[in-house]
């Protein structure tokens, strides 16, 4: 039931006015975080570890237009999720004090089912409760703050040192236009000198603390790069320095669809870009087509309707004969089944092509070219691979199995 009696403002007794209705670049990173959560809790559940969903700046549950926020969407997925014998439970967290009273009220049900507690006060609480309560159980986190200053990396780093024979993601919220305010408020527009000396005013050391290090620097005032590739190179060192921790770490961009009916579309900077982080490959595969999938809206625009694909060039995705010659390397050694090809080439080509198109791929190299072979003792129709097909790059003894 939407309530209509909230009051907006920046007080402590008031929802932030952010919340006051759900923008078009959120609805883009709650379907990653929904439809992301939902594949991670289909399957993780056969670890037979206990599951905890840490969302630490959740906000007060849901916008004033009724939409859900992170809190309610998590805590749908696991209404949604197999039940396997295994614990699912949720800490949540949030500085103001509004958002924990109007979040409380939201989750009364699942607090009372015993899947979420009462909202803490803040990141370093839940953080704490986690890895508490949290020992032995497979641990996900979403981070998803205000600004960037509360993600401190010595905190977050908590999170990335934890046993690394524990199954432990995360989600981060990174907001480059933060960045940039913290970093000493310059705009796109400003020159490299401009960057500078507004960033020599700034609290460098706050903004140290957070990204880790200082290799920001000298991006922002190379008098070399643009908007886009200060962008693109503060986000990448950004998401190396969590890569130190994780096999496996990517940025999805959130962007804004351009709303001028007619115009040609611009790529922009990116609203939000959300860094994961996690050790499996699995995983990876998972997240490709989640991000793929709530992004097209945004890429669709380069491609329809127009004379020419204006499709941005660091969006295209590799040649196909590149892939091809990835699988068969992979395939190459030993037999492996289409699901081991995926968790090996789609972390290498991370956000290019989802699952459905390397399996056509894969047909292709298979029926077409003739450059896969199957054993077709593990086929259940004679010119339709499955997932537990083996496949090699050299005919099978009797007839490729026969």
């Amino acid at each position: 039931m939407i309530k209509n009696d909230r009051v907006y403002g920046t007080r402590d007794n008031e929802i932030h006015p952010f919340f006051k209705a759900k923008r078009e670049w959120s609805h883009v990173k709650d379907k990653i975080l929904k439809d992301y959560i939902t594949c991670y809790l289909r399957t993780i559940h056969r670890r037979g570890r206990p599951i905890i969903i840490v969302d630490a700046f959740s906000g007060p549950g849901r916008f004033g237009d009724g939409s859900e926020g992170s809190p309610l969407i998590i805590c749908g997925a696991i209404d949604n999720a197999p039940k396997r014998g295994v614990g699912l439970a949720c800490v949540f967290s949030d500085s103001h004090p509004a958002h924990r009273i109007a979040l409380e009220a939201c989750l009364a049900k699942h607090i009372k089912g015993g899947v979420a507690e009462k909202p803490l006060a803040d990141f370093s609480e839940a953080l704490s409760r986690a890895l508490a309560v949290g020992q032995g159980a497979t641990l996900f986190f979403y981070l998803d703050p205000y600004g960037i200053k509360d993600l401190d990396f010595e905190t977050v780093k908590q999170i990335y040192e934890r046993d690394t024979n524990q199954s432990t993601e995360v989600l981060i919220n990174f907001n480059f236009k933060t960045f940039m305010r913290m970093s000493g408020n310059w705009f796109y527009s400003d020159s490299a000198s401009e960057v500078a000396r507004k960033v020599k005013e700034a609290k460098v050391e706050t903004v140290n603390a957070v990204m880790g290090g200082d290799y920001w620097l000298g991006i922002v005032t190379d008098p070399k790069l643009d908007k886009i590739q200060r962008e693109d190179l503060v986000v990448c060192k950004y998401t190396e320095r969590v890569r130190e921790f994780f096999a496996y770490t990517y940025s999805v961009p959130v962007k804004e669809l351009d709303e001028c009916a007619g115009s040609v579309p611009t790529d922009e900077l990116a609203k939000y870009h959300l860094i994961f982080g996690t050790r499996s490959p699995r995983a990876v595969v998972y997240m490709n087509d989640v991000a793929i999938n709530a992004l097209e809206p945004y890429f669709r625009q380069f491609r329809e309707g127009l004379l020419f694909d204006m499709t941005p060039g660091r969006y295209e995705p590799c040649p196909i004969g590149e892939v091809k010659g990835a699988i068969i390397e992979v395939v190459d050694p030993r037999p492996v089944t289409r699901p081991q090809i995926f968790e090996a080439v789609i972390p290498k080509y991370f956000m290019q092509r989802r699952q459905k198109d390397y399996r056509a791929v894969i047909d292709e190299l298979t029926f077409t070219e003739k450059r896969l072979f199957p054993d077709r003792r593990t086929m259940k129709r004679k010119t339709q691979l499955n997932d537990k097909t083996l496949l090699s790059t050299k005919p099978w003894p009797g007839g490729e199995g026969e």
